[in-house]
């Protein structure tokens, strides 16, 4: 009997690793969403939102991606699925980034709600939030696994921990 509850214990705790956001996306953010931060114009708040990149522009001093906001998992990881009414926000980065590493790419962003602007999108006038981004992180296009499918050994071979800012072999990139 003991030795059953210590193989659920150690269950448990292998699979709960499968959730665990990304060390790189961890922290206190607020909890406002791209379209309650629209409505309010809520500034100055620290936050984390994930989505999906419909376009990358290149400006003189920086680069501002066009992100419609997702649905995500316990990991953060953005779900392929986009909202008929979703939300979009801009994220921006000091610097020049190549836009075809980031289109049409799931990300999640952290940084500071700093602005407002309106853009056309077609014919249609749409406010957006601007976030400065400190952290773009680019989910890999790898489907979800389920690990609980897969025995111990292939599982403690593929989850790794190491993670390194510029690149990752598990989770995804990130540009900080």
């Amino acid at each position: 009997m003991h030795i059953k509850k210590i193989t659920l214990l150690l269950i448990t705790l292998t699979l709960s690793g499968c959730i665990s956001i990304p060390q790189v996306l961890q922290g206190e953010f607020s909890t406002i969403s791209p379209d309650t931060a629209k409505k309010k114009h809520i500034m100055d708040q620290m936050i984390r939102w994930s989505g999906y990149i419909v376009q990358t522009v290149n400006k003189k001093d920086k680069t501002c991606f066009e992100i419609v906001e997702t649905e995500t998992y316990k990991d953060l990881r953005p779900k392929k699925i986009i909202p008929k009414n979703g939300s979009r926000f801009l994220a921006c980065k000091d610097g020049f980034l190549e836009p075809t590493a980031f289109d049409k790419r799931l990300v999640t962003i952290t940084g500071s709600l700093v602005a407002y602007t309106e853009q056309n999108i077609g014919d249609f006038s749409y406010e957006y939030p601007i976030v400065k981004t400190d952290k773009i992180y680019i989910w890999r296009n790898s489907p979800r696994h389920n690990y609980s499918a897969i025995n111990n050994s292939h599982y403690f071979h593929h989850r790794i921990t190491h993670f390194s800012c510029r690149h990752s072999i598990i989770h995804g990139y990130c540009y900080p």
